[in-house]
Formats: structure tokens, C-alpha cells, sequence
């Protein structure tokens, strides 16, 4: 979503020639791959002080692809479908947690004024997970509801493209109750996480060629991780405290890069990374590749 309206409406390269870019074009393919880590010390001064290991850490791979139709001129919806797949482990337990799963979901974005907009996602996955607590292990299912809404804005100054932005995710997730294979009945379990985040990303376009617009970015925001959960009584009862998405709380920073490119039909590609977590006892490593294709 953060990229559709930027996709379809931003200018062409001054240096392609302007024909080419009359056509309205209503429709967008798009495609992201993402690969993420997360390493977590049982307290921040830990890190980088010689720990040899986090308490939690992990990967997970994510990709996602969706069609995304512009209904008028400042309003687009779209449809999302995409797979997971993710290997957690918690030392101080010996416990891991891996699965996988699919991901079906809405979005909608809206141009309120020209330098304003709002979007909104609604995404449900279905999740497998085979997880182990010390001696005992487990296959079970669950599901998970993601909601993510934000406001962006879009300012330019001496050729910079500014957009700072709020927003704020929010997870719900359930796992169903199991069988262990230590015979032990283990209960459901039910959690919700999420993160509010505000901060700016800047860019910088740089006609390249004839028919390519580079666009270099940086950005630093400021997070606030919630989580409500009953991992507790999970841990009394043996069961396995892992999520299919790291819980997190409290404050921390995130800074991301990467650069984009515009090619002379609409189609753009771009690659980025990102390191959050800073200021906590968690850092959490992002790489992105995606692609979008107006038609």
C-alpha cells in the first residue's frame, strides 16, 4: 500500500519523453519479497557488549503479491494474497517454534488533499506451526487477523520528496489447543501485538538514461510496541511461549534505506533494508525487493 499511489501518480522522468507517460493507467500488479531477523538480549545493555547469543532470535520470509484498481482519481482498493514462513527459537526456555502459512486481504488508499493520504489493510492468515519446549513437542494450527492503518504526506523541497508519516498495526492471533507429544493437553492461546510509529522518509530523484528515474531514500521513525498476552500460564503448563510474530514492548527507534527505480512505462522496482529495535534489548533486520507494474 505505501508505494500504490506513488507507483500510478508520481511524475515521469523530466528527461523521458512526455508522450509516453499520457496514458492513465487504473491498474497495478505488485509483487514484495522480504526476508527479516530479529535478535533479543535479556536486557539492552547487553548488546554489543560481548553477549555471545540472544535469549530470542529467529527469521522469517514473507511474500506477498496483490491488484490494486483505481476507482477515481484519489481513491484506490486493492486485493492482497501472499505466503509466510518463519523458524523462532527462545533459549532460556529451549523452546522454537516454525511454520508456515498463507495470507489473504483488502486495502484501501485515499488522496484526501494532494500532499495528504490514508490508508487502510485488513489482512487474515492461516498459520501451521511445529513447536518444541524442552522435551516435548507439538504440531497445531492457528490464525491470525492484522489490522494497519496510517496517515502519509507528501511534500517536495529543493527536489526532495518528503513524507513523513503515523502509523499504527495491530495483530490478533490465536493458537488452537494441542496434544503434546508427552501426552500433555496444551490450552489455546490468544495474544494480540501491534506497533504505533511516526517519522519521515526522504528521497531524492536522479534522472538516469533516458527513461529512468533513481530515487535514493532514507528514514527514521520512532516505535511504540504493545502486547497482551498469556504466554504465563502457556510457560506453567509447558507449553510453548513462541509466536508466529515476535512480541514486543516499549520504545525504540528504526532507521531504513534503500533506492527505487522508475522505468519509462510506470513499471517501478526497488530494494531496501532496515534496522529497528534501537534503543531496546531487541534489533529486528529487514530486506525488501518489490516490484509494481501499472497496466
Amino acid at each position: 500500500m505505501d508505494d500504490a499511489f506513488a507507483a500510478i501518480d508520481r511524475a515521469a522522468p523530466t528527461k523521458a519523453p512526455a508522450a509516453r507517460f499520457r496514458e492513465q493507467k487504473d491498474w497495478l500488479l505488485w509483487i514484495d519479497a522480504r526476508g527479516s531477523g530479529i535478535d533479543q538480549w535479556g536486557s539492552s545493555g547487553n548488546i554489543g557488549q560481548g553477549a555471545t547469543q540472544a535469549t530470542l532470535f529467529g527469521q522469517q520470509i514473507n511474500l506477498l503479491s496483490g491488484l490494486t484498481y483505481r476507482a477515481r482519481p484519489n481513491l484506490l482498493v486493492g486485493v492482497t494474497g501472499g505466503y509466510e514462513n518463519f523458524s523462532y527459537t527462545q533459549t532460556d526456555i529451549n523452546g522454537k517454534l516454525k511454520g508456515d502459512g498463507w495470507t489473504v486481504g483488502a486495502y484501501l488508499g485515499w488522496k484526501i488533499i494532494p500532499t495528504l493520504r490514508y490508508d487502510v489493510a485488513v489482512t487474515y492468515s492461516g498459520i501451521g506451526y511445529d513447536g518444541t519446549a524442552g522435551t516435548a513437542q507439538g504440531n497445531f494450527n492457528g490464525n491470525r487477523w492484522i489490522f494497519a492503518t496510517g496517515f502519509t504526506g507528501s511534500y517536495s523541497w529543493a527536489n526532495f520528496n518528503i513524507e513523513p508519516s503515523a502509523k499504527v498495526y495491530a495483530i490478533w492471533e490465536r493458537e488452537n489447543a494441542y496434544v503434546d507429544s508427552l501426552g500433555t493437553q496444551q490450552a489455546a492461546r490468544t495474544f494480540s501485538s501491534g506497533r504505533a510509529s511516526a517519522g519521515n522518509r526522504v528521497s531524492y530523484p536522479i534522472p538516469w538514461l533516458d527513461s529512468v528515474l533513481l530515487a535514493p531514500y532514507a528514514g527514521v521513525f520512532a516505535d511504540y510496541y504493545f502486547t497482551q498476552d498469556d504466554a504465563a500460564a502457556i510457560v506453567a503448563a509447558g507449553g510453548i511461549p513462541l509466536a508466529s510474530t515476535p512480541l514486543l514492548q516499549g520504545w525504540s527507534a528504526r532507521i531504513t534505506g534503500g533506492i527505487g527505480a522508475r522505468l519509462a512505462g510506470g513499471t517501478t522496482v526497488g530494494f531496501g533494508a532496515e534496522l529497528g529495535g534501537i534503543g531496546s534489548n531487541t534489533q529486528i533486520w529487514t530486506f525488501t525487493g518489490r516490484a509494481r507494474i501499472p497496466f
